[in-house]
């Protein structure tokens, strides 16, 4: 075995461990809000860790390019899908998305409340 295909080897087991433990975590997880670093986990690392993966085994081809664009998308769609998820779950739980009344949300303070002038 060379080199290569040695890294080859490790970056898809990485992938395949990151699934594992990924899909062990969502099993273990109470909340549906802890459950969502889970599924986030496996759109990132594993998706980069299988580009890099046929960027060795093929070189910069065509099966490069499209798991390139795979991962953009899976990178892009992730954020969003994680926020809607995020707040749908939160409607189902409460009703509706904005916070209640006394609930504390970090930082939802200083955007808020206008500043005042001072004299």
């Amino acid at each position: 075995m060379n080199a290569p295909t040695i890294a080859v080897e490790v970056l898809v087991w990485v992938a395949v461990a990151t699934c594992l433990i990924c899909c062990l975590g969502l099993v273990v997880m109470e909340d549906v809000f802890e459950r969502l670093h889970y599924m986030s986990t496996v759109s990132t690392i594993s998706t980069v860790a299988l580009l890099i993966a046929v960027v060795i085994e093929q070189g910069w081809g065509q099966a490069a390019i499209k798991m390139s664009l795979i991962v953009v998308v899976l990178l892009l769609m992730n954020a969003v899908l994680s926020h809607a998820t995020a707040r749908a779950a939160r409607v189902r739980q409460l009703g509706h998305w904005q916070p209640t009344q006394g609930e504390k949300i970090e930082g939802l303070e200083q955007i808020s409340t206008p500043q005042r002038k001072r004299k």
